[in-house]
């Protein structure tokens, strides 16, 4: 009879132990957990799990007390402390009543005796005032700008007359050859963010006495298509050369100067990248006026360019050089183009004595 109730009871229990999955999975849990329980039972730990610090009774602090400014951190003993008191107080005295004191070691000015407190920055004192100075009218932060010319300019050693304004060097470059070596320089005049104005100076002298001369000027020859006027002295390739004349300058292919493929000579490319960066832009048309001077011992060529626009005489679009109102082919249409020319000529030939000038008190 006991056998087969426990036969009945072992066929139950495997029935039910592949019919009710989820019985079969908490059973199992519940065997699993208890086991856990009993064999890692847990530690009930304390509200404050933080070790208590265990100090030596041989350790001893000390607190430190705020030493002065200047003062050795060697604590003084006995009668020194009032006489090191003493010495502080006057010294802060000293640095309160004389603030124009300088330091011996580091030649600055000692700071009063609350300069631990912020102070607002006055720009008048920080920014240079001189009555004399004419206001800047470029449109350019100065920091952008840097240091602005009048009157003339020195490149080694040629004093070349401005015409009347500020001017500023937007770029500049060496001159090294065989036998001479100089600097270049892209100077301009700027108003409002627009260039009104500029000066291009290519100036070099012989490494050796006499010199070995310098090629011909370029453009200075009575046949040059380009030119409005020319006036040659003398065009000796490697001896004498003087001339000047008068021509356009073109300006869209500075646009493209950050395109290698551009022709466009290294330092106008550089100053074109110089304006980009200050958002300074500019006409389309210059008229150019270049002055050539050589000797064996040194050259000067000095391109004045001024915009019509600045002056109210406007332009046409064009798409190339060749296709510009002022070019000599073209410049026959407009006469107002034609008595601006005029003018230049007037400046230049007023203006040639000076230059001739200033070359031979170059050398």
């Amino acid at each position: 009879m006991t056998s087969a109730l426990f036969n009945n009871r072992a066929g139950a229990f495997k029935s039910l132990w592949k019919r009710a999955p989820w019985w079969r999975l908490c059973l199992m849990s519940a065997v699993l957990l208890t086991l856990i329980f009993l064999l890692f039972p847990p530690t009930w730990q304390s509200e404050n799990p933080i070790p208590k610090m265990v100090v030596s009774e041989q350790a001893e602090y000390r607190t430190t007390p705020e030493i002065p400014t200047g003062v050795s951190s060697i604590p003084p003993s006995g009668a020194a402390q009032n006489q090191i008191a003493a010495t502080v107080k006057d010294s802060h005295a000293a640095a309160t009543s004389t603030s124009n004191t300088t330091h011996p070691l580091h030649n600055q000015s000692l700071p009063p005796a609350n300069s631990n407190q912020p102070k607002t920055a006055e720009i008048a004192l920080a920014t240079p005032h001189d009555a004399n100075t004419q206001p800047d009218t470029s449109g350019v932060d100065s920091a952008l700008m840097g240091r602005t010319y009048s009157g003339s300019v020195s490149v080694i050693g040629f004093k070349l007359p401005l015409p009347p304004g500020n001017w500023v060097v937007l770029a500049n470059s060496s001159i090294n050859t065989p036998t001479a070596s100089g600097t270049a320089y892209f100077i301009g005049r700027i108003e409002h963010k627009r260039l009104v104005g500029a000066l291009r100076v290519f100036a070099a002298k012989s490494k050796d006495k006499p010199g070995a001369g310098f090629i011909a000027l370029k453009g200075c020859a009575k046949d040059n298509p380009n030119a409005h006027y020319i006036f040659i002295e003398s065009v000796t390739p490697f001896d004498h050369e003087a001339c000047w004349f008068i021509e356009q300058y073109y300006t869209p292919a500075l646009q493209k100067w950050a395109d290698r493929t551009t022709q466009v000579s290294g330092l106008d490319r550089a100053a074109a990248g110089d304006m980009a960066a200050k958002g300074v832009t500019y006409p389309q048309d210059f008229v150019l006026v270049r002055f050539g001077r050589a000797e064996k011992w040194g050259l000067v060529q000095a391109d004045y360019l001024f915009s019509p626009e600045s002056e109210g005489v406007s332009s046409n679009v064009a798409l190339s050089y060749y296709e510009m109102d002022w070019h000599p082919k073209n410049i026959a249409r407009f006469p107002e183009k034609q008595a601006y020319v005029a003018k230049l000529k007037e400046w230049g030939t007023s203006f040639w004595p000076k230059f001739q000038t200033a070359f031979a008190e170059g050398e």
